[in-house]
């Protein structure tokens, strides 16, 4: 990277991007203020190669897949099977991935043409494609182009050139996106988003049945007439080597960011996922003309850098919220169908099924493909046997087995329980605090998962019964709290209930609490693998994660004990 500096009123610091720094600093500088840019960081080779071996990454793992390395060309095998069969081409600038050679395969692609980053393959390598698939071909070839000024060019030019040859071709361009309102689209018009997946799967299963050429393309048409994408940026992406190619707040997203990395219609505050799949779906309904009784197909597809934690609720929202408004999702396709490099977003399609149109889609999505990124299964399809989404009622019985105590017992140890989670709840943001010094600070907000789940469970519990109770605390910890804490708080309190059930009223309480604490102990290390001495939860040392907390426990169940202890021997 080389900086050219100017001196005059201010400096200008201006940079010039060489291919071979990848993850670099990017400074733009201007008197008085510096503004720091950071590229993002990307695995790769060198930039210029990234297309063609990502292609090869495909090919080595769907072997059966030819990858024309000159053209940037992925065919589907046996292509003279088809002689008898409509064939479909697609493709468009790579960063999409899986789009479009994922979606070779019968049942979808004959080929699909990718070029470089976030730009439109040659004519050249289109017309390679055309000639390869027209070599066996005699029905015709189907182009399914995205709306886009380069891609329309260039497969219009290997079009016409099909044409002059005598082939038969014909074309559908995608435009589907209602992001951007009618009067700002331009004279392009609406943009083709991950509508073109349906396209594709629909028009690619007639084909695969033996459909003339005319009658494939016309199913296309109805298809994109019948289909809407809008779209919702988390953040901006960024080429490999670059920086981002705009700014978004931390408090922001983008409404209607595009697939190559552009900015969108307009900015948004962040709102809770629920509240944004509302806005889109609103959207999409007055696109589509929906109404209350409707049935749709709908694609949740990731940018590419949303979490699948984040994309499962996407795809929670989008069901609730269709289904509140009477409009039933009969098939749903979420992943990573049709990405934007690294950035963080979401495209929401619907393809609206209604009429004849409905069981006549819904036979060809259903229609089986071997291409290898199509998200559809068996069990995207839902049968009248299929289970249901349900909430099973939680039923748990603890037997009241071990010695019982007396009543003045029972409320002494249900006041030392409930003095002990009230001083839990009321450390929680101290507990927190320590635990950020050698963990990941949430133990005190864990802590008080499992306080506030006894407290709410308190007057349930069986307190004539001490292994009872010991039971509940496990289960409590167990269900409440869960992860590493969760195990072993279940095993400690576990622990004591088995020693408490096989104690003997012979044996005095301090004895029969040591000893069932002791025994939670070692059930602890027994399990846990730690030792003493190990920087764990059992280890002395103030710098110990868990050690403060759990001790803090121990040492009020112990005064708890102590305190019956001494209740009885007076008492008695």
């Amino acid at each position: 990277m080389r900086f050219i500096k100017k001196w005059c009123s201010f400096t200008i610091h201006k940079v010039t991007q060489k291919n071979d720094f990848v993850n670099s600093y990017v400074y733009f500088s201007v008197y008085p203020t510096k503004i720091l840019f950071r590229t993002m960081k990307s695995l790769v080779n060198e930039v210029n190669n990234a297309v063609t071996e990502s292609l090869f990454g495909l090919s080595f793992a769907f072997p059966q897949l030819e990858y024309q390395e000159s053209h940037k060309v992925v065919l589907m095998p046996n292509l003279q099977e088809r002689k008898h069969k409509v064939s479909l081409i697609c493709g468009g600038g790579s960063g999409h991935e899986p789009f479009a050679a994922g979606y070779v395969g019968n049942g979808m692609l004959a080929a699909a043409v990718a070029g470089s980053i976030y730009a439109a393959p040659p004519s050249k390598h289109i017309s390679y494609a055309i000639d390869r698939v027209s070599q066996y071909n005699n029905t015709g070839i189907l182009m399914v182009v995205p709306n886009y000024t380069g891609d329309c060019l260039n497969f219009g030019i290997a079009i016409e050139k099909a044409r002059q040859k005598g082939l038969k071709i014909s074309e559908v361009i995608v435009n589907e996106d209602c992001s951007i309102p009618k009067e700002e689209q331009g004279v392009a018009g609406k943009r083709g988003l991950t509508g073109i997946i349906f396209v594709m799967k629909i028009a690619g299963a007639l084909a695969e049945q033996g459909l003339s050429l005319e009658e494939v393309t016309k199913t296309a048409h109805d298809v994109l007439q019948n289909i809407a994408t809008y779209s919702v940026g988390l953040t901006a992406c960024a080429i490999p080597g670059q920086s981002p190619m705009f700014e978004l707040g931390d408090d922001e997203i983008e409404v209607g960011q595009g697939i190559h990395g552009e900015a969108g219609y307009e900015k948004m505050k962040l709102k809770p996922c629920s509240e944004i799949v509302a806005f889109m779906l609103k959207r999409l309904r007055e696109a589509l003309s929906l109404k209350s009784g409707d049935s749709v197909a709908v694609i949740i597809n990731n940018f590419g850098a949303l979490s699948q934690l984040e994309q499962g609720i996407v795809v929670y929202d989008v069901v609730k919220h269709l289904r509140s408004m009477n409009i039933e999702p009969l098939r749903v396709y979420a992943g990573l169908l049709m990405t934007s490099l690294n950035s963080a977003g979401v495209h929401i399609t619907l393809l609206k099924l209604s009429g004849d149109d409905k069981s006549f889609f819904l036979g060809c999505l259903d229609a089986p493909t071997v291409a290898p990124k199509w998200p559809g299964c068996v069990y995207s399809i839902s049968t009248e046997n299929a289970r249901k989404v349900v909430q099973d009622p939680v039923v748990r019985t603890v037997e009241t087995i071990g010695m019982e105590i007396t009543l003045e017992l029972q409320n002494l140890l249900k006041q030392c329980l409930k003095s002990a989670c009230e001083s839990i709840i009321q450390k929680e943001t101290h507990l927190n605090d320590l635990d950020r010094g050698c963990g990941d600070g949430d133990t005190g907000s864990t802590l008080n998962r499992l306080a506030t789940g006894i407290l709410g469970n308190l007057d349930k519990f069986q307190f004539s019964h001490p292994s009872s109770v010991f039971t509940e605390l496990a289960h409590i910890a167990e269900e409440e709290m869960g992860g590493t804490s969760g195990a072993l708080y279940c095993l400690f309190f576990t622990s004591i209930t088995t020693e408490l059930v096989l104690i003997s009223e012979k044996e005095g309480w301090l004895q029969i609490w040591a000893r069932t604490f002791r025994s939670g102990l070692n059930c602890l290390i027994k399990y846990g693998k730690a030792k003493p001495g190990d920087r764990s939860m059992l280890s002395r040392g103030r710098r110990i994660k868990y050690m403060c907390i759990l001790r803090c426990t121990i040492t009020k169940l112990y005064c708890t004990v102590i305190r019956i202890y001494r209740y009885t021997f007076y008492t008695f």
